[in-house]
């Protein structure tokens, strides 16, 4: 298998995983990367490796292979859980990339990137290894119009703020398990503030963004992005605020017509799933407290003082009563 060369900025990425057969590519792609049908020249004779770092909202992924092409159509589109965006920097090899009737052909220090709610067509060459970004959509929502129009378009990694990001995006692939909890959603929007502002200032990325999305529309991916991390326990102000690239007193103001703070909410939605799965039939086995971290409670004594607070039970009665009134 092909080694990685330098790329430009790029001077190393993380180690693969163990090489697999074209039987189990489907699968270890879709783990890692998208769903896709493939086709193989010499099936018989192809490998690949991959590998997957997440890190917050985002995913680095090393991938390294032989030669094939691959498809993405309505039918396996609709599998996929959230929009994202692919950003894919080409370490060696060749790799041609296809995407609203554009096709990009990358050669190492080259990237591009797509939309996972559209189609598109891939193919590498035999000593293909690239470095790629995946990351919602909503994270550059501000500049997404603008982007659309860069779809399966060859950029280059040695040009405007192109090397510094990629080296950024490099060292944080290598770095990401040395990142505290903490702090991991505010470097997120530090980062792509970093990779938007790179994508946009690109030649044929629309001159004018569309206006900032107004309070109603904000509150409700802030509400959406919450519900989607309850099960995070240090999900918090800080990290709501991070994620949306507005300050913490911002947020806090976004909520003063809502009747409930932003911690106040948190807490209120995960004692509602709380009380959904301990009220499940189902679920009788699986023991409260498991239940309470599953939701993001750090504690099963944390857990039970804020679930008897809101609803007058403790977890074991109301699970017991619930049931009961089921049975």
């Amino acid at each position: 298998m092909a080694q990685a060369s330098s790329a430009g900025p790029v001077s190393g990425v993380p180690a693969l995983d163990q090489p697999v057969s074209s039987a189990g590519w489907r699968d270890t792609v879709a783990r890692s990367l998208l769903h896709f049908d493939f086709d193989f020249d010499e099936p018989n004779s192809f490998t690949g490796a991959v590998s997957s770092r997440p890190f917050a909202d985002l995913e680095f992924i090393t991938m390294a292979c032989g030669r094939h092409a691959a498809h993405r159509d309505a039918s396996i589109i609709s599998q996929s859980h959230r929009p994202e965006y692919l950003l894919t920097l080409q370490l060696s090899g060749e790799f041609r990339l296809t995407q609203d009737d554009r096709t990009a052909i990358l050669k190492p220090g080259q990237f591009a990137f797509y939309d996972s709610t559209r189609p598109a067509s891939v193919a590498s060459s035999d000593d293909y290894r690239s470095l790629c970004l995946k990351f919602p959509k909503r994270l550059v929502a501000a500049s997404g119009e603008g982007l659309d129009e860069l779809t399966a378009t060859r950029l280059e990694a040695d040009a405007g703020l192109a090397p510094s990001v990629w080296a950024l995006l490099s060292t944080l692939s290598e770095t990401v398990d040395s990142v505290s909890n903490a702090n991991r959603y505010s470097t997120v929007a530090g980062v792509m503030n970093l990779v938007g502002a790179m994508l946009t200032g690109q030649p044929g990325a629309a001159a004018e963004t569309p206006p900032a999305a107004s309070r109603e529309n904000l509150l409700h991916r802030i509400y959406g992005f919450m519900d989607e991390h309850l099960g995070d326990p240090d999900l918090g102000p800080r990290e709501v605020a991070a994620a949306h690239f507005i300050s913490v007193r911002y947020l806090h103001s976004l909520f003063q017509d809502s009747g409930a703070s932003v911690a106040a909410w948190i807490r209120d939605r995960r004692v509602e799933r709380c009380r959904i799965d301990l009220a499940d039939p189902a679920l009788l086995n699986v023991p409260a407290a498991a239940i309470a971290q599953r939701w993001g409670f750090k504690t099963a004594s944390h857990f039970g003082q804020i679930f008897k607070a809101a609803t007058g039970l403790t977890p074991a009665d109301y699970r017991h009563r619930a049931t009961a009134a089921n049975g």
